[in-house]
């Protein structure tokens, strides 16, 4: 009978240890899982950070980038300006211009009886006329073309040059010679071929690299 009772009595201590132990486990679950979401938590902040910090990185890369293409862009050469006609050339010979420049429409040639384009302009003069120098500049060329006769070419500079053509073969500059404005370079003849059937006349040109211009542009 006493043994009976005394296993009565331990019963309700049992359960009561049972209840704390339980109580226990659950609160130790309960912590657990409050750290592992406090741990994810921080994981996402944390990633969130890094996509900041990555996208301020990319910011400053593309910043610097964009820096470098204009430093580039301001150190690229400059390409010169064409150079303006000059108002002090001259007329290498005085007289009336008997035929003009035209490269865009072809004109009458007296001497070859059809249309064509002509680089130039003649000038009337006397045959023997010297003929000068249109600016200051060094002689690059002498020769004898079938078609203009003697010609004589001085560089002035920035890719500009006269050509003097239907010139006497006696009288001429040497190849080479640095001239100033107003040196005779040669006098009029009559050797063009395909001008010969004209007045007696210097052909004259202007070119512009390898483009020739309207000498009306350059000479007074």
């Amino acid at each position: 009978m006493r043994q009976e009772k005394h296993q009565r009595k331990d019963k309700p201590a049992v359960a009561l240890v049972l209840c704390f132990c339980l109580m226990a486990l659950v609160s130790i679950f309960v912590v657990k899982a409050n750290i592992d979401k406090v741990k994810d938590n921080m994981g996402v902040g944390e990633a969130a950070d890094v996509i900041k910090e990555q996208a301020v990185d990319e910011t400053q890369k593309s910043d610097a980038v964009n820096a470098e293409v204009i430093d580039s862009r301001e150190n690229e050469p400059v390409e010169p300006d064409e150079p303006e006609p000059a108002s002090d050339y001259i007329v290498p010979v005085t007289g009336e211009i008997i035929m003009e420049h035209s490269v865009d429409m072809p004109i009458y040639w007296k001497t070859l009886d059809q249309y064509m384009t002509h680089n130039g302009i003649d000038i009337a003069s006397p045959l023997g006329t010297p003929v000068q120098a249109c600016a200051d500049g060094t002689v690059t060329k002498i020769e004898e073309n079938d078609k203009m006769g003697v010609t004589v070419e001085i560089n002035h500079g920035d890719n500009l040059i006269s050509v003097y053509s239907n010139l006497a073969s006696d009288g001429l500059i040497e190849l080479g010679e640095v001239v100033v404005q107003g040196t005779v370079i040669g006098k009029v003849g009559h050797s063009a071929m395909f001008e010969f059937e004209s007045p007696d006349h210097l052909h004259f040109e202007m070119h512009q690299g390898d483009e020739p211009v309207d000498p009306r542009n350059y000479i007074k």
